[in-house]
């Protein structure tokens, strides 16, 4: 799930189908059971644009360690415009896979991560979330997600869930999902993911609506790869 800030992965299932660093993740808010390649730096980017004048940049940079292949860690920096009004925010995070999706056939992971609104202060929302991952045939995964979302400042617990597919082809994917929480509208996203350079990058094409909880049209660019 797209994290925290947003309520926003990367999966090693069907290896010879999808990019193991690509699979879900990336501006998609749905997350996958499965986590980057151990050993390799993985950077998830992307630019996204509302019919509103709002805007979202997010850099994402993950590792996995050798020794620890069942853990990814992830640090994300989001700058958004929203009303006019610029806002910087950081959020840490930590993926462990419990199942994977290529042994056990179902892939199980727990995500726990915090939003900071600046470096220096305390942490603004935290967030812990169970993805799913069912494969569907040969070229099909189903990503669900469950967990909770608190507002330090407020101090309300919220739920949160999500559901998405993406279709796997040999030199991409078509993804969909649709995502939310106990309050407001659910929000949707679809795109087109393009590999590149044999699979060590994707190009991110999507559009979404109520991405950031207004009622507006989302379009986004990104690119993803790992070295």
């Amino acid at each position: 799930m797209k994290k925290t800030f947003n309520l926003a992965g990367l999966a090693g299932a069907f290896a010879l189908l999808a990019s193991p660093a690509f699979a879900s993740g990336g501006p998609y808010a749905v997350d996958d059971a499965g986590i980057a390649t151990p050993g390799k730096f993985k950077l998830e980017t992307w630019l996204s644009l509302a019919d509103n004048d709002d805007l979202i940049f997010v850099a994402s940079p993950g590792y996995v360690f050798e020794a620890l292949p069942w853990i990814e860690f992830e640090l994300t920096f989001e700058n958004a415009r929203r009303a006019d009004e610029w806002e910087t925010t950081v959020a840490p995070a930590v993926k462990i896979a419990l199942r994977d999706v290529d042994e056990d056939g179902v892939g199980v992971a727990l995500s726990l991560g915090s939003g900071h609104a600046g470096v220096v202060r305390r942490a603004d929302t935290v967030y812990a979330v169970v993805p799913v991952t069912v494969p569907v045939g040969e070229r099909v995964l189903v990503n669900l997600n469950a967990g909770v979302e608190r507002d330090q400042a407020t101090r309300q617990t919220e739920a949160v869930w999500g559901m998405g597919g993406q279709l796997l082809f040999d030199r991409g994917e078509l993804i969909a999902e649709t995502f939310g929480g106990e309050t407001g509208s659910p929000g949707f996203q679809a795109g087109v993911r393009p590999y590149l350079f044999g699979g060590a990058a994707a190009l991110e094409l999507a559009y979404g609506r109520n991405l950031d909880g207004d009622r507006a049209n989302w379009f986004t660019v990104g690119l993803s790869f790992e070295f």
